[in-house]
């Protein structure tokens, strides 16, 4: 059941985003990550004149400003697309009318949603890897590049975000309500999980929360993948705090979802 569930619901989904979505909203998440690098390239150039802090390479682990800020637009973008796109699944259910036909179908949630988590990760990966060539040219260098570790934090960086989503997915389909909820989590996302710049600048206490929200692991790992990992050992027990706090939100989110398409249920029929 778990598998035809998955099939199921990622064929479903691929044939409808190839069909029904316009060529512009492709466009314009490819803009969004060459605007994030463009401004970040232009304050480096003409605000900081090409200097940094030797607080940043402490911080950061390497003074490649520009490529720091790269992978930071692409990791967000990727976590973004997938939390999204995964988390809105049953409220667009909802919206659309199929919320209570989907719930007498003998479907597998866990195989519905890993459907969904993996059609949207085909198509953000796509996306994410051409807004990722359009940005090379603004100087982007990976001498020390890691295939085995940019997979193996790839992986676990996607586990995370679908715990993630899975939890923003019950508030969604709770308060019916995605723009508020989503757009609140995502800018905060963006400005505290150090995407451009090292959270450690942030307050202690604020620093602390972030580490709660698998966007500021997930880049730290990219980033060592990509820079070279200097500490391996850094690097496994990030990767294994992945892994779990993906697994706790998945859990919670599940249990929630339960209790909450009930809930959605009765809104229905009164």
């Amino acid at each position: 059941m778990f598998w035809k569930s998955m099939q199921a619901t990622f064929v479903r989904n691929f044939t409808s985003q190839i069909r029904a979505y316009p060529m512009s909203f492709f466009i314009g998440n490819l803009l969004t990550a060459l605007y994030s690098v463009l401004s970040a390239w232009f304050m480096y150039q003409l605000l900081f004149k090409g200097q940094l802090n030797p607080s940043f390479q402490d911080l950061a682990g390497t003074s490649d400003y520009i490529s720091y800020v790269i992978i930071g637009s692409a990791v967000y973008a990727l976590s973004v697309r997938t939390c999204l796109n995964v988390s809105r699944s049953l409220i667009t259910e909802l919206r659309e009318g199929t919320l209570e036909s989907l719930m007498l179908t003998p479907f597998s949630r866990y195989g519905y949603f890993a459907g969904n988590m993996l059609q949207q990760t085909v198509t953000s990966l796509a996306e994410v890897c051409l807004a990722f060539l359009i940005c090379i040219p603004f100087g982007f260098q990976a001498g020390a590049f890691s295939l085995g570790g940019f997979l193996i934090a790839l992986g676990a960086s996607l586990y995370a975000f679908f715990g993630m989503s899975m939890v923003l997915g019950a508030v969604m389909l709770y308060t019916r309500d995605t723009y508020i909820s989503q757009n609140t989590l995502f800018v905060f996302m963006y400005l505290v999980s150090g995407v451009l710049f090292p959270s450690g600048y942030l307050p202690n206490a604020l620093a602390t929360v972030t580490r709660l929200i698998p966007l500021g692991p997930a880049l730290d790992v990219v980033r060592a993948s990509v820079f070279g990992i200097e500490s391996q050992s850094s690097f496994i027990s990030t990767i294994t705090f992945l892994l779990v706090i993906g697994t706790l939100y998945t859990g919670v989110g599940f249990i929630s979802m339960k209790h909450i398409e009930n809930i959605a249920l009765e809104k229905i029929f009164g």
